[in-house]
């Protein structure tokens, strides 16, 4: 792989809200185990990641960390297992560190401008983001909160919702994960068409974090602003 090739598909990884709403329907059964009102408050686990924008595809593997509502920490590994980049979000602020070039770059996604692909990562507050409760009545069904629309399937679990943007994400493999209704597989499509899936491999929820795992460390590191973050 190129190093064009190599920054174009860690960029495609990094755009973890677009990705095919393709799969085929199963019956699904109703979980157990699961404790009413228990929410996720942490998720840590290993992940798959498959990436398409246009023409490029490109498939990997990392680990995320995830502390409600909005903060994260994705590393993407190389074959070998060294991490290739780290991406860091704590609501509107996203810092990307290359650690074997020890350069950063870091900013506010809201100041990029429109066309830049990292606009997309705005959206990971909404995918993650908790659905509103089904209506009373038959299960599969769908709910429009705030422009919105949620549509449940027919066990009550969350199957997909639409943004008023375009931007869509598809939820499936429901498990119970720590008394928590927990999708091994989320795939999101973003309004321009870039797509992403992401696999959870063994998802713990709910430890207990150490604050540093959330907060890049940048000394020793030459810094950019994250306009000039254009490498990829």
């Amino acid at each position: 792989m190129t190093a064009h090739n190599r920054f174009r598909f860690l960029l495609l990884l990094l755009l973890i809200f677009t990705a095919t709403l393709t799969g085929c329907a199963t019956a699904k059964k109703p979980l157990t185990g699961l404790v009413p009102g228990r929410a996720i408050s942490t998720l840590q686990s290993s992940v798959s990641l498959s990436a398409s924008s246009g023409e490029h595809s490109s498939a990997g593997r990392g680990y995320l960390v995830y502390q409600a509502p909005d903060l994260y920490h994705l590393l993407i590994l190389s074959p070998f297992g060294q991490t290739m980049l780290e991406a860091f979000g704590e609501s509107d602020r996203f810092t990307c560190v290359i650690p074997s070039k020890q350069v950063a770059f870091t900013g506010l996604l809201s100041e990029l401008p429109e066309q830049s692909s990292l606009k997309s990562l705005q959206l990971f507050r909404w995918v993650m983001a908790p659905p509103p409760l089904p209506l009373p009545g038959p299960l599969k069904q769908k709910v429009d909160v705030a422009g919105t629309t949620y549509y449940f399937d027919e066990v009550g679990m969350l199957e997909r919702k639409v943004a008023p943007s375009g931007d869509q994400v598809r939820y499936q493999d429901y498990q119970s994960v720590d008394g928590v209704p927990f999708p091994e597989t989320i795939e999101i499509r973003s309004a321009a068409g870039g797509e992403v899936r992401i696999v959870f491999d063994e998802p713990q929820l709910n430890a207990p974090l150490d604050a540093s795992t959330l907060k890049p460390e940048l000394s020793g590191m030459a810094v950019y602003p994250l306009t000039e973050f254009r490498a990829m």
